[in-house]
């Protein structure tokens, strides 16, 4: 019981959240099994991604996690080799992690591995947290190594097989502090370091006429820094959230993402939120909308590394078990459906997002 509890107390507010964060260790086995599904559909991509997440106690002081999906991506794309055809995709990911507690102190490790046709990658990583101050203010830490191998291997037959790697070290530290009975505050700090090829081995750029391969620096460092403000309202049962999150990269590409939430609990398990997020961002160093001379040391035709800004907005419903008649065990499932519109104005255009996922409890 004590899972359920710890997920239901999301849509209940951040009291409930910073609660058991600095909670202790479960008394009995439980776990949560979840079955989510996502559609993501702009002008030339569409993404279906069915996905199986568990949560499992082991023990007094322990628990595991695991997770499994599948990316069944559909796009038209010259960089594929298609001439603009369209192409699908297949993506298989797996994970698991497993987190133990030690009175005020949590260890934790974490494996993460995927596959498609030419492209693999494998993350590794560790993680840990402690509790001060009679557990008002939670400190947390985690360290990540990556490993990716690509390659062409989707080109047409004529064209040259390449075949390249990427490193990745990642490092977060981050602050949850309770501001009062209904109030708590977070701070974190992320940087990551990436080495190897960090351009699509697919993509080509028009430059000065011709058609060229791309060329990214293989060096990235990239900073991020988050805040976020949660404030509970007990007579009205809401949920407000305020966040902010400043990026900035050695490839002189910065972005601002300010973002609010409001979570209204309506009672008899039932919540509904709306959620708002603007992003901004200028180019990277090296980005030209268009290119004079093939000749230059950096080249990319990845939208990603240009200037744009997008809004989007998202509506969600979480409903339990019991509204629906549901006893028991049963009657703590909850269901989620969750609508997002992404608005940006850059060449992939709007884009549509729905999730749908079902979150059953058990014992064992």
């Amino acid at each position: 019981m004590q899972l359920t509890r710890r997920r239901r107390s999301v849509t209940r507010g951040p009291l409930a959240v910073a609660v058991v964060a600095l909670a202790a260790a479960p008394a009995w086995a439980d776990g949560e099994l979840s079955m989510r599904g996502v559609y993501y559909k702009e002008r030339a991509t569409r993404v279906i991604q069915p996905m199986l997440d568990g949560l499992f106690e082991v023990g007094d002081h322990g628990t595991a996690d695991a997770h499994v999906l599948v990316d069944a991506i559909t796009s038209a794309s010259v960089a594929a080799g298609n001439d603009g055809t369209y192409f699908t995709e297949r993506r298989v990911e797996g994970g698991g992690g497993y987190v133990r507690e030690v009175d005020l102190y949590k260890v934790g490790a974490s494996v993460r591995y995927s596959s498609e046709p030419d492209y693999t990658s494998m993350f590794f990583g560790v993680r840990g947290a402690v509790e001060l101050f009679d557990r008002n203010l939670a400190v947390t830490a985690s360290a990540n190594l990556g490993k990716d191998s690509m390659s062409n291997a989707g080109a047409p037959p004529m064209v040259p097989r390449l075949e390249d790697d990427l490193s990745t070290v990642l490092g977060s530290i981050g602050l949850a502090q309770l501001l009062g009975r209904d109030m708590v505050a977070s701070l974190t700090y992320d940087v990551s370091r990436l080495e190897g090829q960090q351009a699509n081995l697919y993509r080509s750029v028009i430059a000065a006429g011709m058609q060229v391969a791309e060329r990214h620096p293989d060096r990235r460092t990239r900073h991020a820094v988050a805040a976020t403000f949660k404030w509970f309202v007990p007579s009205t049962m809401t949920t407000l959230i305020a966040g902010y999150r400043r990026y900035h990269d050695s490839w002189d590409l910065d972005a601002h993402t300010p973002e609010v939430r409001v979570i209204q609990d309506v009672g008899d398990g039932t919540a509904f939120s709306v959620r708002y997020r603007y992003h901004r961002q200028d180019k990277a160093t090296f980005y030209q909308p268009r290119y004079d001379s093939s000749t230059l040391e950096f080249l990319s035709d990845d939208i990603k590394l240009s200037a744009f800004d997008s809004h989007t907005m998202a509506a969600a419903l979480e409903l339990s078990g019991d509204v629906l008649g549901f006893t028991g065990r049963l009657g703590e499932m909850r269901g989620q459906i969750v609508i997002e519109y992404i608005d940006q104005n850059n060449r992939f255009g709007n884009a549509l997002v729905a999730h749908a996922a079902l979150t059953v409890p058990f014992a064992y």
